[in-house]
């Protein structure tokens, strides 16, 4: 009896891990014919850029002289200084900026400046917004590009936001820049493809003003970009890609200020997970929604190297149970880590080994030994609150 019931369990739990290794799948393949959109739109009307920054100080310069070149005369600059203890204000207005200063230490986080943001252009609201980081640099054309498409589509449209390591950073570095254009890059354009949507992944997204006047940003959540994009989802509402056009930053050269980044976005993806995507999941079913199931398979497929323990954990139990003679869990087990190691195989041959090359796959072992410290104690804990994360040269 017992037997049986561990057998179903585990039969239930590779079932799951086969259906997200299908899916994985299913969107590298799809990523290799995604067609860029043609905006019928090339002149939106005036455009806000709104920055939310934390103590940035001069490290804000190079983001504002970034964003001013690709800005029009009816084009607005906004920089929330957010809670700063230092020059950020000053220095977003001496290099031309409309600054709003935002104090309120009980509640802190980016999208609370977002909000702030938002509230302040409704006084006199643009025909797009578009939000971006403070350490991010903008692809020639993005800003009007990406906003006449969110224009002529009446849809928020999120460019391509890649991360990139710097050469003297870490080995693991590497092979988190596969990572990350393995999620952010392939797999947005295979959902995209197959679904017409993608993810809010936090830099470089505009907004109709439509859209946004409605937007509810002024909440505490971790990853408030996965968060939003569910809630958008949730209400009908979904997010087109735009990978022609690239937002990029870089990783932090420091290993506590990467653990820190990292723990914040997979712990609060995970939370977010738990507490949402049921009511995604529910969405999609009445009426039935392809692109809100096929989003909500996209969100529930882990991060890579959670996802390569859980599919060891399947194999190990279904050979265990197999030895009792129940073989079937092994089985839809070792069918979905093949699945999942050819997803990943084609990835790298097809987009991945500029940014992972064969010199460098022996740093699979420091990055695993990396993301070993992302679920430690003391990483978890500094996901529970929004912490900024500290910018190259700073103590983390």
């Amino acid at each position: 009896m017992i037997i049986a019931i561990l057998a179903t369990l585990q039969l239930g739990f590779a079932a799951l891990l086969l259906v997200l290794s299908i899916w994985l799948s299913a969107e590298v393949l799809a990523s290799f014919g995604l067609k860029p959109h043609e905006s019928q739109n090339p002149e939106p009307g005036p455009i806000a850029v709104v920055i939310p920054a934390h103590n940035e100080g001069n490290g804000l310069i190079p983001t504002i002289k970034d964003v001013q070149a690709q800005l029009r005369p009816q084009d607005r600059l906004i920089i929330v200084a957010d809670n700063c203890e230092d020059d950020t204000a000053d220095v977003a207005r001496a290099e031309g900026a409309e600054v709003l200063v935002r104090q309120d230490p009980a509640r802190r986080g980016k999208g609370y400046a977002l909000q702030f943001g938002l509230d302040h252009l409704r006084e006199n609201p643009p025909a797009v917004v578009l939000f971006t980081d403070a350490d991010c640099l903008h692809s020639d054309r993005l800003i009007q590009s990406v906003c006449a498409q969110a224009a002529t589509l009446s849809d928020p449209v999120q460019a391509l936001y890649m991360m990139h390591a710097e050469e003297n950073a870490p080995p693991s570095r590497s092979v988190a820049s596969f990572a990350w254009l393995l999620i952010n890059d392939v797999r947005m354009r295979g959902l995209a493809r197959l679904a017409g949507a993608t993810r809010l992944v936090g830099a470089g997204a505009a907004f109709p003003w439509a859209v946004a006047e409605n937007l509810a940003l002024g909440s505490g959540e971790i990853v408030e970009d996965l968060a939003l994009t569910i809630t958008l989802a949730a209400e009908g509402q979904r997010v087109r890609f735009a990978p022609e056009y690239v937002v990029s930053s870089t990783f932090p050269e420091s290993e506590d200020a990467a653990r820190v980044q990292r723990a914040r976005w997979e712990h609060g993806s995970v939370g977010i997970i738990r507490q949402r995507i049921g009511r995604l999941i529910r969405g999609s079913l009445v009426p039935p929604q392809f692109w809100r199931l096929a989003l909500a398979l996209n969100v529930l497929v882990p991060p890579l190297s959670l996802f390569a323990v859980l599919l060891f954990a399947g194999v190990v139990s279904g050979t265990l149970l197999a030895v009792l003679g129940a073989w079937t869990g092994l089985l839809i087990a070792a069918l979905a880590a093949a699945l999942f190691t050819l997803a990943i195989g084609v990835a790298w041959l097809g987009r991945g080994r500029g940014v992972l090359p064969v010199s460098k796959l022996s740093a699979l072992v420091s990055f695993l030994a990396f993301k070993v410290g992302v679920y430690g104690k003391s990483a978890r804990e500094s996901s529970r609150q929004w912490t900024r994360t500290p910018r190259d040269g700073e103590q983390s």
